[in-house]
């Protein structure tokens, strides 16, 4: 088993007050001023998969904080020299994308140093919303764990291995519990594309992982696709290369 084994550390967020100097999920951003917001440009907003209006589709909308993580938080971050600070914003409307099989909101990471001076005051509201990207800011109270592969994953006559966790974390193995892993390779370079980060709708307790306590399993509020987690998979060559979405 140990050659399958990967570290993960497990969020546990907690409803909270972050600032910006803090990691967090859906807190506030230690954004420079003077770099301009981003923006999704709608192009690939999914009218079928949505509740809001018909006028929503297209129209360019204010990405919105989903995670902040600091080098000194979370050292087992694969951060590019000269970073020492993660930002993950999402596009707070429904995509779709055939062409790399996601459904769900689109992200973009961002690994930038901490050493800023001039901060964003304050970030632009999204003009629409769909409600189950709307989150409560947590705190993170992280713990280490150790992981092994599920279904698909595992090597054949592998037997009874201990769980995936589920809940939000960094690193380890994905649950796969609808389908199985696929487009893992990075089209920049074809390394693999390893989980960098799982948000989940719900934070699951995992007693053989951790003895950590959960106290609300739906503590940030957000929902991805059926109650399942958003998975992102980054290239272990180059975490700047194309990343992976896949909601499971």
């Amino acid at each position: 088993m140990g050659e399958w084994a990967r570290p993960a550390v497990r969020l546990h967020p907690v409803p909270g007050s972050p600032g910006v100097t803090d990691s967090h999920i859906g807190g506030p951003l230690l954004w420079p001023a003077d770099e301009p917001w981003p923006w999704c440009d709608g192009s690939k907003h999914d009218e079928g998969l949505t509740i809001l209006p018909a006028d929503s589709f297209g129209v360019p909308v204010a990405l919105v904080s989903a995670v902040q993580l600091y080098r000194r938080d979370f050292p087992e971050l694969p951060f590019p020299d000269g970073t020492d600070l993660l930002q993950v914003l999402l596009c707070p409307l429904e995509h779709s994308d055939e062409e790399s099989d996601h459904f769900g909101p689109c992200v973009q990471l961002f690994w930038r140093s901490s050493a800023i001076t001039d901060v964003l005051s304050g970030a632009p509201e999204p003009a629409v919303f769909e409600p189950q990207y709307r989150t409560r800011p947590c705190v993170l109270h992280p713990c280490r764990i150790v992981e092994y592969p599920m279904g698909d994953e595992q090597p054949v006559g592998a037997g009874d291995w201990p769980p995936v966790a589920n809940g939000s974390k960094l690193g380890g193995w994905a649950f796969w519990w609808q389908t199985s892993p696929f487009g893992l390779e990075c089209p920049s370079c074809g390394a693999d594309r390893r989980l960098l980060l799982a948000l989940y709708t719900h934070e699951e307790p995992e007693k053989e992982l951790c003895s950590c306590e959960v106290a609300e399993r739906a503590v940030v509020g957000w929902e991805f696709g059926r109650e399942g987690a958003l998975n992102v998979f980054a290239c272990t060559q180059d975490v700047q290369h194309p990343i992976k979405l896949h909601i499971d």
